[in-house]
């Protein structure tokens, strides 16, 4: 293997991490090609490019390689938790009239990954803004449904083949290519206005892994349009530092550890705490009470008091 990693790569990791903040990280995956074997991951800093990219063309010759859309805010593991949003939206494409729908569509992607597998593509949006992650998930599905992606590889935390590997399910292995390269950025509003209607709407998933609610009510829907930052502040009087995170008010720390999210969400990363999902989470940790059943009409009407919201919005 050369020193100088592959052109490709390198492009295709400085777009991923052109706007990277320090303390995030590329999420790199891989699965030797014998049956059995088990995935297998690795944080590198996302500022560290050449360094990744040698990385990852020492494990393609031997394994399928993955690798994070979104960079990590947490080097300690790779799912939605460690991710802060996105500044890119993308789906996986594997029909076979997907060039066909794509050269109809008049945003083109910024990038387009060949697989390794006839006809399957990546493809990638860059994004003039940092996206939270329900809104990537929202254009992911929205832009698998004009598309036709695969509707089940549309969350934040998807991991994908980066070019300059070899895709390991083919005999012999197939090389994954970048075709299309392009320094295109689109601002979120423009590329959904061409999009279809979401196809999963109003579902909110919380950090920490609870089951999905859908939201019900005007006033609900207000309170969870609450900025994590601003309620944060209101209820426990913690501003955010430069990367988002305060101290944690469920647990005694020095340093801080609890992210807050763009979209309204927080996760706290402390040892043993472990605490994430909604603002009526965030509440109902700091007042006791069990947000479920009439714990969380008790929380929603506190929290409209508290940030001074008609209950008669509340249908």
């Amino acid at each position: 293997m050369s020193e100088t990693p592959k052109p490709a790569l390198l492009a295709y990791l400085r777009m991923l991490a052109q706007d990277a903040a320090p303390g995030q990280f590329f999420d790199v995956r891989w699965r030797g090609a014998g049956p059995g074997s088990r995935m297998s991951r690795r944080a590198l800093p996302a500022h560290e490019v050449g360094r990744t990219a040698r990385s990852i063309e020492r494990l393609a010759n031997a394994s399928d390689v993955y690798l994070g859309v979104a960079l990590r805010e947490d080097a300690s593991h790779g799912g939605k938790h460690a991710i802060a949003g996105s500044r890119f939206v993308f789906i996986e494409c594997d029909r076979v009239d997907c060039s066909e729908r794509l050269s109809a569509f008049a945003l083109p992607p910024s990038m387009e990954i060949v697989s390794g597998t006839p006809g399957h593509l990546h493809l990638y949006w860059q994004l003039a803004q940092l996206a939270s992650s329900q809104e990537v998930e929202r254009a992911n599905r929205r832009l698998s449904a004009l598309l036709g992606g695969d509707p089940g590889c549309v969350d934040v935390a998807r991991v994908l083949r980066p070019p300059e590997t070899l895709n390991h399910k083919h005999r012999p292995p197939a090389p994954v290519l970048l075709r299309t390269y392009r320094e295109a950025r689109y601002s979120l509003v423009a590329l959904s206005a061409r999009l279809p209607d979401d196809p999963s709407p109003t579902v909110l998933r919380a950090k920490a892994g609870s089951v999905p609610r859908v939201v019900r009510g005007e006033l609900e829907r207000q309170l969870r349009a609450i900025p994590s930052a601003r309620y944060a502040y209101v209820l426990a009087g913690a501003k955010p530092n430069r990367a988002g995170k305060i101290l944690c008010p469920f647990h005694a720390e020095s340093d801080p550890s609890l992210q807050l999210y763009a979209d309204g969400s927080f996760y706290c990363f402390g040892s043993g705490c472990r605490r994430g999902g909604s603002i009526f989470d965030f509440a109902g940790h700091l007042w006791g009470i069990t947000p479920r059943g009439t714990g969380f009409t008790e929380l929603r009407d506190r929290l409209s008091d508290r940030f001074d919201l008609e209950r008669a919005a509340c249908s």
